[in-house]
């Protein structure tokens, strides 16, 4: 591949105290021959920190994908990794069996220290490192444009849960305890509306109205998964529709990325994500919450697309609570920024004042709008069980 064809995903610029040293010395680790020949921060992640390097190898360009953890939030990124290589191994598997071809482009994969064998090393300030071969000619979105986007993306996704169905092995390690449980949440919330410790609570009196009216709905689902009605499975846990590759040619859903977060849980909160994160027209960074509403198109886009994989192994309850858990999600997502806001934007960081205040009004504005629109959507859930059966 030349340089040139490689151009098309435009990097951060490099910084020449940090990057340089960091890709030279990972590509020793991970015995990555060729010399560096460009390279620097990599994404929008709000965690990890991500970085990209381009190396010439006998006159071609290859470029790989370096992370390195954040283990402030990650506590344990050796059982972190043990996850995902057991779940990337498994989906290369699972494809080579049903004949899927390229699949150095339908999975993750991973690099290995030259001298341990190891997937994830540790450099000499105690910072945890990964790498990844860079899918090329592949695209993240972070809003959708089209409903064919929402489908394949919604299929990927739905194609992933089936495929990790029967994962062999002990039970995959939690790297982030009660992700997804909401009602933990909403009692973070709470303790830190009490202890206000920057005095931020007074700012964001509408905010916290909204929330805490919200409770009686925050356990739905563990409640039914306590009922044995909905099964804990396999999740990635952050389904939003950046961490999908879309092929730049066909269209179609190439590979589900970032992994960090795949461990128990239930389906519905991946499918509740991708609502979350693809029926508005308005990204979550947006200070109008004006288009924050629900496209029932979208939706319609997103249902057909995850069923489409997962059909035949939801319960019942699931199908039920597909046209909730959009609502759920975005909510919590909400009540997550507005713990960050008032507790002084520890987890996600903000780009300015009240980033995190702003993030929050516009989750709660569209979880608004998939409360109106839940009728509507269950009724679609429904009519394309009917059409399958």
């Amino acid at each position: 591949m030349t340089l040139a064809a490689l151009s098309k995903n435009a990097m951060k610029p490099l910084n020449l105290t940090d990057s340089i040293y960091d890709l030279q010395m990972l590509a020793d680790r991970f015995g990555i021959a060729g010399s560096l020949v460009e390279g620097g921060s990599f994404g929008n992640g709000l965690i990890n920190d991500t970085l990209v390097g381009t190396f010439e190898q006998d006159g071609f360009y290859r470029r790989y994908i370096f992370q390195r953890i954040n283990h402030q939030v990650f506590k344990n990124p050796v059982a972190l990794m043990n996850n995902v290589e057991r779940v990337c191994t498994h989906l290369k598997a699972k494809l080579k069996t049903a004949g899927i071809g390229d699949l150095d482009r339908r999975t993750l994969t991973l690099l290995r220290e030259a001298d341990t064998n190891n997937a994830l090393i540790r450099d000499e300030d105690g910072n945890y490192w990964r790498g990844y071969n860079f899918i090329e000619f592949s695209t993240s979105f972070d809003v959708v444009d089209t409903e064919a986007q929402a489908f394949e993306a919604a299929r990927k996704f739905g194609e992933f849960q089936s495929l990790l169905a029967d994962l062999p092995g002990e039970r995959l390690v939690e790297t982030i305890p009660d992700f997804h449980n909401t009602p933990k949440r909403l009692a973070a919330l709470e303790k830190a509306i009490q202890e206000d410790p920057l005095g931020r609570v007074a700012d964001a009196g509408p905010e916290i109205e909204y929330a805490l009216s919200q409770k009686p709905i925050v356990s739905r689902l563990i409640d039914l998964h306590d009922q044995g009605l909905i099964p804990e499975r396999i999740t990635h846990n952050d389904t939003k529709l950046g961490n999908v590759l879309l092929c730049d040619k066909t269209g179609q859903g190439l590979c589900v990325v970032d992994l960090d977060t795949i461990m128990p849980g239930l389906t519905l909160y991946d499918f509740g994500d991708l609502v979350r994160t693809c029926v508005s027209p308005g990204h979550e960074n947006d200070r109008d919450t004006s288009n924050q509403y629900v496209r029932l198109p979208m939706f319609r886009a997103l249902a057909e697309g995850f069923l489409e994989e997962t059909a035949d192994i939801l319960t019942p309850a699931e199908l039920e609570q597909m046209s909730f858990s959009g609502r759920l999600l975005t909510f919590e997502v909400g009540i997550r920024f507005l713990t960050d806001h008032i507790l002084g934007d520890p987890y996600f960081g903000a780009r300015r004042k009240d980033h995190n205040l702003e993030r929050s009004r516009t989750q709660f504005a569209l979880a608004r709008s998939l409360e109106q629109n839940e009728p509507e959507m269950q009724q679609i859930v429904r009519e394309i069980m009917d059409a399958r059966s």
